[in-house]
C-alpha cells in the first residue's frame, strides 16, 4: 500500500514538474515570436522585405476595391454584396496602412544610417588622401600646415523618443544638402590639386 502511495505521489510530482516546464517553454516561444514580430527587433533587410510585402498587399487590396466597384457598376454583384466586400477590403487596407506606418520608419532609419556611414567613410578616405598629399608637400619644402583630425560621432542603435525622431526627420534634408555640398567641395579640391600637378 505504501508502495502504491509512493508511485502515486511520484507520478503527481512528475506531472506537476512537467506542467511547469511546458508552461515555461510555451512562454519562451511566445516571447520569441512576439520579439520577431516587433519591427524594432528586425534587421534592416528583414524590415525592408516586410515593407515591400506590405506594399504589395496594399496594392492588391486597393485593386480588389476597384474590382468591387467595377463589378457593382456592371451589375455582376448587388449593392449588399458590394457594401460587404468594400467594408472587408477597406478594413484590410486600414490594417496594412497601420503596419506600413510602423515598418516604414525602421527601413528609412536603416537606409539613412547606411548613407551616413557611407558618407563618413568617403570623407575619411578623402581626408586621408589629402593628409598624405599635404605631408608630401611639406617634405618637398612647401609650408607645413597643421591638419586636425575630425572625430565622427557614432550613430545610436535606437531612437529613444519621439523628440529625437522629429529632430531626425527635420535634419534629414539638411544632411542630404550638406552631403551634396561636401561632395562638390571635394571635387573642387581634387580639381585644384590636379591643376597644381
Amino acid at each position: 500500500m505504501s508502495g502504491e502511495l509512493a508511485v502515486i505521489a511520484g507520478s503527481s510530482m512528475a506531472g506537476a514538474i512537467s506542467a511547469v516546464l511546458m508552461g515555461r517553454i510555451a512562454n519562451t516561444r511566445k516571447l520569441k515570436k512576439e520579439k520577431q514580430q516587433d519591427p524594432q527587433h528586425k534587421t534592416a533587410a528583414a524590415a525592408k522585405a516586410e515593407l515591400a510585402s506590405l506594399m504589395f498587399e496594399k496594392t492588391l487590396a486597393a485593386e480588389a476595391i476597384t474590382r468591387v466597384y467595377e463589378a457593382a457598376q456592371y451589375g455582376r454583384i448587388d449593392r449588399l454584396e458590394r457594401d460587404r466586400l468594400l467594408v472587408k477590403y477597406k478594413h484590410d487596407l486600414d490594417i496594412l496602412n497601420e503596419k506600413i506606418a510602423i515598418t516604414k520608419p525602421v527601413t528609412e532609419y536603416s537606409e539613412l544610417a547606411e548613407a551616413r556611414n557611407n558618407l563618413v567613410s568617403l570623407l575619411e578616405d578623402r581626408i586621408t588622401t589629402l593628409d598624405r598629399k599635404l605631408a608630401e608637400m611639406a617634405k618637398a619644402g612647401a609650408v607645413p600646415i597643421v591638419v586636425e583630425r575630425v572625430q565622427v560621432m557614432p550613430i545610436p542603435d535606437k531612437i529613444s523618443d519621439d523628440t529625437e525622431t522629429r529632430q531626425f526627420n527635420a535634419e534629414e534634408k539638411s544632411i542630404e544638402q550638406l552631403q551634396h555640398e561636401i561632395v562638390q567641395a571635394l571635387t573642387r579640391l581634387e580639381q585644384v590639386e590636379l591643376d597644381k600637378d
